[in-house]
């Protein structure tokens, strides 16, 4: 399995995955930055090295490999991190110890072999005729029918439950998958979903986890949509239809464009909006919209024209506007929603998404084009709808433009507003407890003491200099202290001439069992982070400088320990101690002076 680990990892570039999630950008050579995706934060502190395949974050501490990043990101063990990567690299797993063959793993594989299995009953079986016609009909191509791997689940109480059992799934796990009801009496299990087109529900990484299906039939006593409930693979409060396939188009675009359902998307993507997501007919969560972040900060929903279209896309406005994403409207101009806008002219989609406004702008627009405002009362009322929306947005400087315009056209003054604003805002606007820098309770000169090792991993070659400068007892964390006694080890055992060069991997590699490696680790990025833009010559002055701060504080605080034993022996009438320990002062005195 070790073996098999360092496989994936040398296949795989961390960069890349972790471009999959959030925003890199270029930190010099071969390192990247960004806004760390584990707490919030307005300026950048997460790194990301190439070169050394690993991360960390400067603000809160998180670090490690490729392995870590995905693991924390999508919150799985280690088995179905391992899965997930190998898929990625292109490496068979072999010899698996049967413990890492997760539950969740085995209820993806139902949802895969469930997904390919309708999508060729949908492609090849008479059965599904009626399913092929319907789809022609709202004129879906046999592309998009592949992209999607549209499928259909047959009238039936056990077709898929049957075929399940041929692959050797029990009907428990068949169940646990989300594909099957249990009876009201008995122990047996049915279909959950029958005669219905089936739209596949993926994860990041492409792989189904749930499904969305809908009936071909307009007097269908359910829901013209049923969706896989919550199962330990599908959480749809983390799920958005469309994203896998969207996250590179969003990210070069900067823009995610939001609809209400599966064919809307399937229909905006199919006519050239790849950027397109949807949510089922439910408000946007607060996971949603943290995953939507990693991609971009512009958001633009589409509106269906009627009102419980616009409603539903209301109901998550409020999360939107507070985690500070830009958002606009897109209002449609012909159909009630983007699948019928399409189908009548490509062309008013786009002219639509280009016309888009900022949300803000839409509400005002529209309150204002129904209201008097020279009247007292529908002044009230304006202020009554548009206040505690403007109380939502998240950005004070943002809030506060707002709150300009709405007493610019009513003519009331921003602080009568802002007096209006405040009783309202107790339990909406309620501030989180503020993130804490890892680093608040480190003083000065430990930060100085971390900044010169991280610049001389950065710069090995001065090294010898810095042996030659700066002895080991100027350095007063122990952990810190431990990790330069060890690079002296190194020099001096490992570099036989001046002409072999420090290789940071071989130094790596000796202390990776101890504590040392991932405070290495973190170092080797903090030097990415704070000098890569430093030259030589830059890095040679930084390190001078920072060695002198670091001589003088230990020179003055042993210079301060020896004025108190000064006085202690003086009223212990020891003079000859007294002369002592005055030769000292004056030695340390001098070294100062060397140093100033």
């Amino acid at each position: 399995m070790p073996g098999q680990i360092d496989e994936i990892k040398a296949r795989l570039d961390i960069a890349e995955i972790v471009g999959e999630y959030i925003r890199l950008k270029p930190a010099g050579a071969n390192n990247f930055r960004a806004l760390c995706p584990f707490h919030n934060e307005k300026t950048p502190s997460f790194m990301v090295s190439k070169d050394k395949q690993i991360f960390h974050c400067f603000g809160c501490g998180e670090g490690g490999d490729v392995f870590t990043f995905v693991q924390k990101m999508e919150g799985l063990e280690f088995a179905e991190t391992l899965r997930l990567l190998a898929q990625k690299a292109g490496v068979q797993l072999v010899s698996q110890d049967p413990k890492l063959i997760s539950q969740k793993g085995r209820l993806m594989d139902i949802c895969q072999i469930a997904a390919n299995y309708w999508h060729s009953l949908f492609l090849e079986q008479p059965v599904a005729k009626a399913a092929r016609d319907y789809l022609r009909s709202r004129g879906v191509s046999d592309q998009t029918i592949s992209e999607f791997k549209i499928g259909y689940a047959p009238e039936s109480w056990d077709n898929l439950i049957k075929f399940l059992k041929t692959k050797r799934f029990t009907d428990q796990e068949i169940f646990l998958a989300g594909l099957s009801v249990k009876k009201e009496r008995g122990v047996d299990f049915y279909d959950r979903f029958r005669d219905r087109i089936t739209f596949p529900i993926n994860d990041l990484h492409g792989n189904p986890v749930g499904f969305s299906a809908r009936t071909m039939k307009l007097d269908e006593k359910q829901g013209k949509y049923i969706n896989t409930p919550q199962t330990l693979i599908y959480n749809k409060s983390l799920l958005l239809f469309n994203l896998d396939k969207a996250k590179t188009e969003i990210k070069n675009n900067n823009l995610a464009i939001l609809v209400e359902g599966q064919m809307d998307a399937i229909t905006a993507y199919a006519a050239g909006s790849k950027n397109v997501i949807a949510t089922s007919g439910t408000a946007l969560t607060l996971e949603q919209i943290k995953i939507l972040k990693r991609y971009t900060n512009n958001l633009a929903i589409a509106f269906d024209t009627d009102a419980a279209g616009e409603s539903a896309a209301k109901r998550g406005i409020d999360l939107v506007l507070k985690e500070e994403l830009n958002v606009k409207v897109i209002v449609l101009p012909e159909g009630k929603d983007p699948d019928e806008c399409i189908k009548k002219d490509v062309k008013l989609w786009f002219n639509a998404v280009s016309a888009s406004q900022s949300i803000m702008e839409y509400y005002f627009d529209k309150t204002f084009s129904r209201l008097d405002v020279t009247k007292a009362e529908q002044k009230k009322e304006a202020a009554k709808i548009l206040l505690p929306v403007i109380a939502k947005i998240g950005n004070k400087i943002e809030q506060t433009h707002w709150l300009q315009q709405l007493g610019s056209r009513l003519n009331v003054s921003e602080q009568i507003l802002r007096d209006v604003l405040k009783p309202g805002t107790g339990k909406e606007t309620a501030v989180s407890e503020p993130f804490k820098p890892v680093s608040d309770n480190k003083d000065r000169f430990y930060l100085l003491e971390e900044r010169l090792l991280a610049l001389i991993l950065r710069f090995e070659r001065l090294l010898p200099y810095l042996i030659d400068n700066l002895p080991s007892e100027i350095i007063k964390d122990g952990q810190l202290l431990d990790l330069y006694k060890s690079l002296i080890i190194y020099y001096t055992e490992d570099i036989k001439s001046d002409i072999e060069l420090f290789k940071y991997q071989d130094f790596r590699n000796k202390i990776s069992q101890s504590e040392l490696a991932s405070l290495t680790d973190r170092l080797i990025l903090l030097g990415e982070k704070d000098f890569f833009d430093f030259d030589t010559v830059a890095a040679k002055a930084e390190l001078m400088s920072m060695a002198s701060d670091l001589k003088k504080n230990v020179f003055k605080n042993e210079i301060a320990r020896i004025q108190l034993e000064i006085s202690r022996a003086e009223k212990l009438g020891q003079k000859q101690l007294v002369e002592d320990l005055l030769n000292q002062t004056q030695q340390l005195f001098g070294q100062l002076n060397i140093l100033e």
